[in-house]
């Protein structure tokens, strides 16, 4: 075997160059050492296991390893193994802290000229791989090959617990992850633990508060290039994802695959305290924090604690008074972008939720589901009973959530929270003229008129009221309280 020549193993660059240049120049097998005559082009070099074919050797030999799983390029620094030496060159630079290659556009650095490459196409918006079968663009040449791979079938990598297959061997190594549960990523600032590199990268741009893609519309910051680039589909409209059965389209590809589990009914991750499942880990995680009290998300600005982090960005709207997204045809503002959707069904007279007993239609899919209660109520009118109690129990059956304090049933948990407001004394809905509580935010409403010539102008009525009931409408107020009532209206009987 040759050497390199004036090589000193005295650093641990220098030693991996002796590894490389050592695993390079192996002795390779007699059918594939004298096939160097050969025409520009071709690919005499074939893999005799998935018959894909390489123009030179050392090209067969880097992708031989991706089926035997061998990794001879070995960090001398933490002992992480690769399989093609140019992985174990880009990895030496985490040591070193080498990153020669900057942004111009941005703060960012990188290993590799081509790495920066593919990210300055972030800036730029382009995307030079093209697929011809399905018309998708990618940044990435990586990216795209992976894409590719999956028009061709080309999935050599199975799991032995569940068959899913993959086209990349590391893609198999995150999913098992998924049965065993291992998290061999931990964050040293917080503890918390991952399954992907990459899922700790995001991470630890939190305690950082490193916000690299920066939006030049709205100058909104964003920690991921998946979550920057979905923004900035806000901004043009842009829905390039499209459901085959109902033709709904989506901005980013999480969404859509969130909308396919609505059709199947897929819900593979189970509630280990109920019966409940979810169509992805997310929610369950979000699910669970009800049954264990936790609300991690916590107001700046007041005391309120959130189970996930979309209900606090929403309660900061009531702080903030921001309704950022307003109807072209009236002018009217909103905090949310569903509640303008859900607006302009007004104005096109759109009713998309059918109801398939009646065929009658709904603008929202909340009024569907009321609606279809009433049908399943209808059913049952006609059943009789011997005694009161065995109608009480049968109409549990379809009015499940049950007052405590009462007994009483109701279709819906929203039904419920508002009827427990009578058993308490707590009156959240206060008066800002003369200090009366109300349980209702209708009744505060109500109760305002009589203050009509007393109030500044109707606009800053109207925001008051608007404040008032958008408030409670995010954050439902405690259902029992110890502390002492306000000044309050009786409930009507």
């Amino acid at each position: 075997m040759l050497a390199p020549r004036h090589c000193h193993a005295t650093t641990p660059y220098h030693r991996y160059r002796l590894q490389a240049f050592s695993a390079e120049t192996e002795l390779l097998p007699a059918p594939l050492c004298f096939m160097s005559a050969r025409k520009p082009g071709r690919r005499p070099f074939q893999c005799h296991q998935c018959h894909k074919a390489y123009k030179t050797p050392t090209e067969l030999r880097n992708h031989s390893r991706s089926h035997t799983g061998e990794k001879p390029f070995v960090c001398t620094e933490c002992g992480k193994a690769f399989m093609q030496a140019i992985c174990l060159r880009i990895h030496m630079t985490q040591h070193s802290g080498e990153r020669p290659h900057s942004c111009p556009h941005c703060s960012k650095s990188y290993p590799t000229l081509s790495k920066l490459k593919v990210h300055q196409r972030s800036h730029t918006g382009e995307k030079p791989y093209f697929c011809t079968e399905c018309g998708k663009s990618f940044a990435d040449p990586s990216v795209y090959r992976k894409h590719r791979r999956n028009h061709q079938g080309h999935r050599p990598y199975s799991c032995g617990q569940c068959g899913k297959t993959y086209t990349e061997l590391k893609d198999l190594k995150n999913h098992e992850r998924s049965h065993t549960g291992e998290k061999p990523y931990l964050c040293s600032d917080c503890g918390k633990a991952f399954s992907r590199s990459s899922s700790l990268a995001c991470h630890v741009r939190i305690h950082s508060q490193s916000k690299p893609y920066q939006c030049e519309q709205c100058g909104k910051g964003f920690t991921q290039l998946s979550s920057y680039q979905s923004h900035l589909r806000t901004h043009s409209g842009e829905k390039p994802f499209l459901c085959p059965q109902c033709g709904k389209m989506f901005s980013d590809p999480s969404s859509f695959r969130r909308h396919q589990r609505a059709h199947s009914g897929f819900k593979p991750y189970p509630c280990d305290k109920c019966t409940k499942r979810f169509r992805q880990p997310a929610d369950l995680a979000v699910h669970q924090r009800v049954h264990s009290g936790q609300r991690p998300y916590k107001c700046q600005s007041c005391d309120k604690a959130f189970v996930a982090s979309w209900d606090l960005r929403r309660h900061m709207l009531v702080h903030t008074g921001l309704r950022p997204f307003s109807c072209s045809e009236c002018g009217k503002s909103f905090a949310e972008r569903s509640s303008l959707n859900k607006h302009r069904r007004v104005h096109s007279g759109e009713r998309p939720f059918k109801c398939g007993l009646c065929f009658k239609a709904f603008v929202v899919s909340s009024s569907l589901r009321k609606h279809e209660r009433t049908h399943l109520v209808q059913a049952h009118e006609s059943l009789h009973f011997s005694q009161l109690s065995e109608l009480r129990a049968h109409e549990r059956t379809h009015r499940p959530h049950i007052c405590d304090s009462c007994g009483k049933g109701f279709m819906n948990k929203a039904g419920l929270r508002k009827h427990q407001r009578i058993h308490s004394t707590n009156r959240p809905h206060v008066c800002q003229h003369c200090g009366k509580a109300f349980l209702f935010a209708a009744y505060l409403r109500k109760h305002l008129h009589t203050h009509q010539d007393s109030l500044p102008s109707p606009p800053q009525a109207r925001a008051q009221i608007e404040q008032l009931s958008g408030h409670m409408r995010l954050q439902p107020a405690p259902l029992h309280s110890a502390g002492p009532s306000l000044q309050s209206e009786p409930f009507p009987s």
